[in-house]
């Protein structure tokens, strides 16, 4: 029996990872990528990994603009 190969991406800033954008499917390391939860299901938590391009896209990435507006909102 084979071991299931892992597929490994290397990200702009050299580093090696096996994480890509949700929304350009980049390869993007923990450093580089933007980490959001994206689900209202709390049994089925979700984390999309995005570049920083898509990261400030609202287009891509809905979450990233309404949680930060809300959060600031709270807080100011």
């Amino acid at each position: 029996m084979e071991a299931a190969k892992k597929i490994i991406y290397e990200c702009a800033c050299g580093t090696i990872s096996d994480l890509s954008c949700d929304g350009c499917g980049a390869p993007v390391c923990g450093s580089c990528g933007t980490r959001q939860i994206s689900s209202f299901d709390p049994l089925n938590i979700e984390v999309r990994h995005y570049c920083p391009h898509c990261s400030q896209d609202a287009g891509k990435n809905v979450w990233g603009n309404l949680y930060w507006k809300e959060l600031v909102s709270l807080y100011s």
